[in-house]
């Protein structure tokens, strides 16, 4: 099963993947996190501690975590905010870390955590118009990190509002077939 979070404020692209998997026959589950009630994490530290692997906070991020804990894949879809995702995206990736190891490991000298569900593919989709160098980099390194953090496979993908079905294919059948 394919879980895609997608902030649709500026365009229907989570929507568009969707049914462009679903076309496919692959099962997905799709949020509109910019639809969703959810609040920024408070760095509390419940989760790994007295709460260990459950977030305290009491919001839409509870439907999101059991179906991100049974996913094979995990498609987060943003518009790309110099460099960054959005912030209705990056509230769920933040509270994401309730389902980490609560203890970090180095690992080839980084800081890794990793992830309670193991063999879950990571991706990120930027959509942006005309980003520069400095855009494409940050959010191409953005997504990088947090795969070393969580310590899975993933690949990151920028598309822009001009892009034609074939683009569209080539993502859909890498997420399906990583």
């Amino acid at each position: 099963m394919i879980v895609i979070i997608s902030d649709d404020s500026r365009g229907n692209w989570g929507q568009t993947l969707e049914e462009a998997i679903l076309h496919i026959g692959v099962q997905v589950i799709r949020f509109s996190a910019d639809t969703l009630q959810i609040k920024p994490c408070t760095a509390c530290n419940c989760c790994s501690g007295k709460t260990f692997g459950r977030c305290i906070i009491q919001d839409d991020m509870q439907l999101l975590f059991p179906e991100i804990v049974v996913c094979h894949a995990l498609v987060l879809v943003s518009p790309v905010i110099f460099g960054n995702v959005s912030h209705h995206i990056k509230k769920v990736m933040d509270r994401m870390a309730a389902l980490g190891d609560p203890r970090y490991r180095v690992r080839d000298g980084e800081m890794v955590k990793g992830m309670s569900r193991q063999g879950m593919t990571y991706f990120m989709v930027g959509i942006g118009d005309d980003l520069n160098e400095a855009e494409h980099s940050a959010f191409l390194s953005l997504h990088q990190e947090n795969r070393k953090i969580m310590s899975v496979k993933g690949q990151t993908f920028i598309l822009d509002s001009r892009m034609d079905k074939v683009s569209l294919n080539n993502i859909v059948q890498e997420i399906i077939h990583e």
